[in-house]
């Protein structure tokens, strides 16, 4: 992986993991979406792909991480994104 910027998509497919059990339900106990100054976003398509890969994610949790928040407007709804 020499080369690669951790967070890139190049990155982010230059590891597969193996389907080992795609009957097996699973919870993803969280994820982020975010859109980031350098790029490496990742939105909800790339959360689609991901979870469609293969294994038989049947929920996930979305967990916020201060992306996305207003920059103006009252203090309090600026979370509210």
């Amino acid at each position: 992986m020499a080369g690669l910027t951790p967070g890139t998509a190049e990155w982010l497919d230059s590891v597969r993991e193996e389907i080992i059990d795609p009957d097996r339900p699973i919870i993803d106990p969280h994820h982020h979406l975010w859109r980031r100054p350098d790029g490496n976003d990742y939105v909800l398509a790339d959360l689609w792909r991901d979870t469609g890969s293969g294994h038989n994610v049947v929920k996930t949790v979305f967990v916020e991480c201060h992306a996305e928040y207003l920059t103006e407007g009252p203090e309090h709804l600026r979370p509210v994104g």
